[in-house]
């Protein structure tokens, strides 16, 4: 049994941010220990993971069991109910990885096929599916965004600047990029656009491409910039400077005076998760105004003169190492908040 639930969330954790508003699901359906229909929720406004599962499987599903990583819903939304498809289908008994702390959800999709007659368990790999999904919980329950900050540093802690273009190899910046896909948006701050002119896009040939948000108040970014002319993807403008306007990008004027008015600002706009890539500024006011989860680190082995920005915001008091890979010659360390040990999107 367990098996088949992995093979669900397999399928959950390969669209891991690409289905924003909406949790990542996966459900496989199986008769005679045989997998008869499979599906994903591919994007918000498709049809849901089992839905699509028992179109797969058509008229083969009646009798048969049905795994899915969270909790079936048992409300109209974008989509009609999930447990209504279920029932209509006649699926034997449902396995549920994990209970839908949404309150929208909270357990009434286990009750009404429990009502209906149907078998359902629940907990099969709940680790791994409270691990997929508390990140988006929290960003219900907090009514703001998750946030993530990366970045790149040498071995003793000093962060790369705009006097080190890179500090870390290509495996590691191709990781960093990857990164991105993960996540609704990238924000970066105006400075970050002027010396660097990035594109910020995934340079690869799938998967969704993320909202570029340029915070840039004072509206010192040009017209001329990379993000706001190669249409390659979304790009936000958040400015108080109301005279802005570009064809290109949508320009949403107002006071983001805080990190908090920007984090507000975007989760209006159904962005569930940002990447904060730089610069150092507004990284710093981010950890300093304590609304960071996670924290990506890619380090270089090498030494510069300097100090070590963990110390400077408190990183070891505050976040533990969660992660540790090696790209190529750098490391990745994957810090998370002490308080939050299950927050992993992969």
């Amino acid at each position: 049994m367990s098996q088949m639930m992995s093979y669900a969330m397999q399928l959950a954790q390969m669209l891991h941010g690409q289905t924003s508003p909406n949790p990542s699901v996966g459900c496989v359906i199986v008769k005679q220990g045989r997998i008869i229909g499979f599906g994903a929720h591919r994007f918000a406004g498709s049809p849901h993971a089992e839905v699509e599962a028992l179109r797969m499987a058509g008229e083969a599903a009646r009798g048969a069991d049905l795994y899915v990583t969270l909790e079936p819903c048992n409300h109209h939304g974008k989509t009609p109910p999930c447990t209504e498809a279920i029932l209509q289908a006649g699926i034997k008994r449902v396995f549920v990885a994990t209970e839908d702390k949404h309150a929208i959800v909270a357990g009434s999709g286990i009750k009404r096929l429990q009502d209906a007659g149907i078998e359902v368990e629940v907990g099969l790999l709940r680790h791994e599916a409270e691990a997929l999904y508390t990140a988006f919980w929290k960003t219900i329950e907090r009514k703001r965004p998750t946030v993530t900050v990366k970045i790149a540093q040498t071995m003793n802690g000093i962060a790369a600047t705009g006097e080190q273009r890179w500090i870390t190899s290509e495996e590691a910046r191709a990781n960093g990029r990857a990164l991105r896909g993960r996540h609704d948006a990238i924000l970066v701050g105006s400075e970050t656009v002027l010396v660097d002119d990035p594109a910020l896009t995934l340079r690869a040939s799938s998967g969704i491409e993320p909202i570029r948000v340029i915070v840039d108040r004072r509206g010192r970014v040009p017209e001329t910039a990379q993000v706001f002319r190669d249409g390659k993807n979304p790009t936000y403008w958040l400015t108080s400077v109301p005279r802005i306007s570009h064809d290109q990008v949508t320009v949403l004027v107002g006071e983001y005076e805080t990190p908090e008015a920007i984090l507000k600002r975007l989760y209006e706009q159904d962005i569930r998760s940002v990447l904060i890539e730089g610069g150092p500024t507004i990284q710093a006011a981010f950890l300093e105004a304590d609304l960071v989860d996670r924290i990506e680190v890619y380090q270089a082995p090498s030494i510069f003169e300097g100090d070590a920005w963990n110390s400077q915001h408190d990183i070891e008091d505050r976040f533990q190492i969660d992660q540790v890979e090696t790209v190529g010659p750098d490391l990745h360390l994957t810090y998370i908040r002490k308080e939050e040990t299950t927050c992993s999107p992969d």
